[in-house]
């Protein structure tokens, strides 16, 4: 991906203040490689973030590395590894591994389930903190068998996830997620079931899969969550990740439905009142200035480590929504008036047009290139008409039959009764 010169409008600490742990250090060190302007700042960021919230030596080398080639390629002093902090953490974590090692073999031997659990977990923290999320993602797994609550499993699965989403394993975080979702009788329902949209939203995204399952995840999402689970995402994420995924998948209806009218999503929007305002423009057909905004962030979005693959496409997509729901109410839409609109040349909007005409058909209609018009094709309503009876007809054959099969079950008591 291209490096990004001038973001418009990220100020890097108020960035980088919305998350917390590894996700945090990830973004910064994301940032580091994709923008000039932000290099060394967010590099010397990450470098003071990994000395004082992780005991990861590895990382922190390489951080240290890469900062001083920024330095040197602006003409800026090195700046001195801390080889103590190196040299005390590295032999720290051997240490506590050891002694970890023996607490559990003395519980193992005394078969106290729920000592052994916690040994495991702080296992798992010590491997997780120093780097080597392949270990940690072991030992969280065992704790499993040492369980004996819901509560004790969901904290596996969420310690599971939570290692995999820093390892880049976005296959494992799906599973544990539906695992997590299948504990039942557990505290906080609707707190847990809104961490697990979260984490379906980014697995969506990571797979490339379709935006609207994007936008249905974070939409779900309470707004009770907020920047509770900022070691994953945080509460501007869900904002910025569901409205422009809604934009560009959802309908008018959807739109208006699933975001306009939710109160918790609406809520999330506050924090970002750009995406407000684009969802806002794009509904009231104001589509000149959702575009517009748009185009403003691109930088900003691109510097995000899950949305940057996705803008290109979002943008294309989003402005095609723009250009097809701009043609629907007219019959002749003057093509001079219409790139004005949209801030584009006519031959420009020309092209676009012909491929949404000729994609699919997303638009139904012909482009008269000498008088610069799109003329709408004129639907066959008998047509139409004949086609919603058919299906209505096919819908209600379907109904009799079912309710037929179903008296025949009853009548012949072949039924599943409760006890």
């Amino acid at each position: 991906m291209a490096r990004v010169n001038a973001p418009s409008h990220l100020d890097f600490q108020s960035y980088i203040n919305n998350y917390a742990g590894r996700t945090a250090i990830d973004r910064a060190l994301y940032i580091s490689e994709h923008c000039d302007s932000l290099e060394v700042e967010s590099l010397q960021w990450a470098a003071n973030a990994i000395k004082n919230n992780t005991r990861d030596t590895a990382k922190y080398s390489a951080c240290m590395t890469q900062l001083n080639e920024a330095c040197k390629k602006r003409g800026l002093g090195a700046i001195e590894v801390d080889q103590a902090w190196l040299a005390t953490t590295q032999r720290e974590n051997e240490d506590m591994l050891e002694s970890l090692d023996a607490e559990l073999k003395g519980y193992k031997n005394n078969m106290i389930k729920e000592k052994i659990r916690d040994c495991m977990t702080r296992q798992g923290d010590c491997y997780y903190q120093a780097g080597d999320f392949t270990n940690a993602i072991k030992c969280y797994i065992r704790t499993r068998d040492h369980s004996t609550t819901s509560a004790h499993t969901l904290d596996t699965c969420f310690n599971v996830i939570k290692a995999s989403v820093s390892q880049g394993n976005f296959t494992h975080v799906s599973s544990y997620a539906n695992r997590a979702e299948a504990v039942s009788a557990t505290q906080k329902k609707e707190l847990v079931q809104s961490k697990l949209e979260a984490c379906r939203a980014l697995v969506s995204l990571y797979h490339k899969e379709k935006y609207s399952s994007v936008a249905d995840a974070l939409t779900k999402v309470t707004f009770e969550l907020g920047n509770s689970f900022n070691d994953i995402i945080s509460a501007n994420d869900i904002a910025v990740y569901g409205g422009l995924c809604a934009l560009a998948s959802y309908d008018r209806q959807e739109l208006k439905a699933k975001v306009l009218s939710n109160s918790s999503f609406k809520s999330y929007l506050e924090l970002e009142p750009q995406i407000r305002e684009m969802i806002d423009a794009f509904y009231h057909a104001k589509y000149s200035v959702c575009l517009e905004l748009l185009e403003s962030y691109r930088n900003d979005y691109l510097l995000d480590m899950y949305l940057a693959p996705h803008v290109p496409a979002l943008f294309k997509l989003i402005r095609e929504k723009a250009l097809v729901q701009y043609c629907i109410p007219y019959g002749k839409v003057d093509l001079q008036r219409m790139a004005t609109a949209f801030q584009t040349s006519v031959p420009d909007l020309q092209k676009e047009l012909a491929n949404l005409i000729g994609e699919g058909d997303k638009i139904s209609a012909r482009i008269d290139s000498h008088q610069k018009i799109l003329i709408s094709k004129k639907r066959d309503q008998r047509q139409q008409a004949l086609k919603r009876s058919m299906k209505a007809g096919s819908d209600y054959e379907k109904a009799t039959k079912a309710l037929m099969l179903r008296m025949k079950l009853l009548k012949a008591d072949m039924i599943v009764k409760s006890n």
